[in-house]
């Protein structure tokens, strides 16, 4: 987990997973020996739309998407990147393995093979789904 998800996670924390409660974002640092790195932290984590400042100094607040990206955090789930990666790897793969397939049955149909050509497409399908799931 790195340092943001690990901020993240205190904030979700402390707050009990309410977008109303406001953190005290520079005690969080302090007790996690982050202090001096607080505004880039800070910025940061605002960029990408996990917390939003409150009208004190040093507070904030997490938002929906933080809380949502801190439950992801929590369960260990892959960044989504390094799964799209993963599944567009599968993609290709299973559809090179297709193509040959198909070849090979164009040269001598038989039911096992297509049933082997379906088996790799319904495959397919579930990977499309999953990339459908992660990509925006």
């Amino acid at each position: 987990m790195d340092v943001y998800h690990k901020i993240l996670a205190r904030i979700y924390k402390d707050s009990a997973g309410q977008e109303t409660v406001r953190v005290d974002f520079g005690e969080i640092l302090k007790q996690e020996g982050f202090f001096p790195s607080i505004e880039q932290i800070a910025s940061h984590m605002i960029k990408e739309g996990w917390i939003t400042d409150s009208d004190r100094v040093h507070h904030v607040q997490i938002t929906h998407w933080g809380i949502a990206e801190a439950k992801k955090a929590a369960k260990g789930v892959p960044d989504s990147s390094k799964a799209i990666e993963k599944d567009c790897n599968a993609l290709v793969s299973r559809a090179k393995e297709i193509t040959v397939m198909s070849e090979e049955f164009a040269g001598a149909p038989s039911k096992k093979k297509l049933n082997e050509i379906e088996k790799s497409i319904s495959e397919i399908g579930k990977v499309i789904g999953r990339l459908s799931d992660n990509v925006n």
